[in-house]
């Protein structure tokens, strides 16, 4: 559905977002960058979300939809577990108390028959006794949901994180058609700041291990941040009209969870455009072809050299 027409985006889940493999993403992009053969496989074969992942995506929930997070997210609380059945040995000794015998059963086996035995509902398994206490909600250790509200805590407390974040809309996704390639596109920002009824920046937020603006620079050059800040201010572009600035959102994952807020600079965006306007063509050349190649596509035999900062080993010494 259609909302602010100003604003011209969909609202959507993000598994409905994921779903459309017509359109390319910039974390695709990303991978064709460094082969077309990575591209295909990150498309066809999605990895699986890694635990560092799954705290990016909690701290965004935290962040950006307070309210979601309440509801979506719990913390782990191993007392209320207490009594329930995990091990083989805990199996054995409801399965003695309920008459049966387990002779070479193996686990899942006297699972089943603890569960027809217990008439009376004596015994709970572990895993059973989770869903019931969290009901689908995603869990989270005490230790993570401490460092997720250090963040929220250190975000709320610096100036213009605090201010990017006042008004807005959060993971809306935003989709048009490349003028140059023809191809479709797609964007899903973390955060778009509103006033007075209008789009007026982009903001992405970051976690990571140095939000200092040198370590920071650093992880945008080598983890494509750049390409990612330009194909998003392009792709508001196509959809608003306009050219909106694209801010990051830095916290550190570590205490003290650290914070800083950083405007691209328009070499960042200019850096960042002729990676994803290459991105794209290429893309449109494998489509048309249906060509994947790795790393040598014509499996050509290359000499290679040491990295420059290896080759200044000093051999006299």
């Amino acid at each position: 559905m259609l909302i602010e027409t100003q604003v011209g985006l969909l609202s959507m889940a993000a598994e409905e977002y994921h779903r459309n493999k017509d359109a390319v993403g910039h974390s695709s992009l990303v991978r064709i960058m460094r082969s077309p053969a990575h591209f295909q496989e990150y498309v066809t074969h999605p990895p699986e979300p890694t635990p560092a992942m799954a705290f990016g995506t909690a701290v965004h929930s935290a962040v950006l939809e307070p309210a979601a997070f309440a509801s979506d997210y719990a913390v782990f609380d191993e007392s209320q577990l207490e009594g329930s059945l995990q091990s083989l040995d805990d199996y054995k000794a409801a399965a003695a108390e309920l008459g049966i015998k387990v002779g070479k059963m193996k686990k899942e086996e006297i699972k089943d028959a603890i569960k027809v035995a217990d008439v009376e509902s004596r015994f709970v398994f572990r895993e059973d006794a989770i869903a019931r206490l969290y009901d689908g909600r995603q869990i989270l250790t005490p230790t993570l949901m401490m460092a997720i509200r250090s963040i929220q805590a250190s975000l709320s407390r610096h100036t213009g994180a605090s201010r990017l974040l006042a008004n807005g809309m959060a993971e809306m996704s935003g989709f048009w058609s490349d003028p140059e390639t023809g191809l479709g596109c797609k964007c899903r920002p973390d955060w778009l700041v509103m006033a007075d009824g209008i789009v007026t920046g982009i903001v992405d937020v970051k976690t990571c291990t140095d939000a200092s603006a040198e370590g920071f620079a650093r992880s945008i050059a080598t983890l494509g941040y750049d390409l990612q800040a330009a194909f998003y201010q392009d792709g508001i572009k196509a959809i608003t009209g306009r050219t909106l600035p694209f801010y990051f959102i830095a916290v550190e994952k570590d205490g003290p969870q650290a914070a800083a807020v950083y405007r691209a600079s328009e070499d960042v965006i200019d850096v960042g455009r002729a990676k994803y306007r290459g991105a794209l063509q290429l893309l449109q050349w494998c489509r048309a072809n249906n060509r994947w190649p790795a790393y040598q596509p014509n499996g050509e035999i290359e000499t290679i050299e040491l990295p420059r900062w290896a080759a200044n080993f000093d051999l006299e010494s």
